[in-house]
């Protein structure tokens, strides 16, 4: 009887040291068909992060994609016996859209507004040298850059300093109800032409 039980543990030890049965045509099959499918799963879910994440980063490329940095339509920014021969500061607020990001109501910029000689004028607030915040003076009866100083007449011509050229006009219009509406444009700073950006 040990024989025959010496004779079953060797079988059963040569069964378990030569290991599974040899590679036949079904376990091949099922081999390639979930290496297949663990490849598809994983470009799957590869696609499912990048294809948004590449149409988030791109978007601003296509055609059809609306970005405002702000100022494309006229804003109203006082009525029209609120300006005078003094230089009045306005700030000027609209919504912009840049890019990813939709913002309602921000300041987009501030322009002076001042009569000269019987008709209104609008001048930008941006120091066309390197783009500083332009001051009126009231004692020295011109705009003022504190940066490099810049100064610019009453009607916005350049008199001294480094700046290139003029105080940026802006358009501007009285409406039927006597509202002043500004359109804010940014315009390239050092250049000696006005250029729009």
């Amino acid at each position: 009887m040990n024989d025959d039980r010496a004779d079953s543990e060797q079988n059963s030890a040569d069964t378990r040291a030569a290991g599974p049965p040899a590679d036949s045509a079904e376990t091949d099959g099922r081999r390639a068909f979930l290496k297949v499918g663990v490849g598809a799963m994983g470009a799957g879910l590869a696609a499912v992060v990048a294809v948004p994440a590449l149409r988030y980063m791109l978007w601003p490329l296509a055609d059809d994609a609306n970005v405002i940095s702000g100022g494309g339509e006229l804003t109203v920014v006082g009525e029209r016996s609120e300006f005078g021969a003094e230089p009045v500061k306005v700030d000027i607020y609209a919504d912009r859209v840049d890019a990813w990001n939709q913002t309602k109501n921000v300041k987009i910029g501030s322009a002076w507004v001042a009569e000269i000689e019987g008709e209104l004028v609008a001048f930008s607030s941006v120091c066309p040298h390197l783009g500083c915040a332009v001051d009126w003076s009231p004692e020295a009866q011109r705009f003022k850059c504190p940066c490099h100083r810049s100064a610019f007449g009453r009607d916005g011509a350049a008199e001294e300093g480094p700046a290139p050229r003029a105080l940026d006009t802006l358009e501007l219009e009285t409406g039927d109800e006597g509202l002043v509406a500004i359109r804010y444009e940014r315009f390239k700073q050092g250049n000696k032409d006005k250029v729009k950006v």
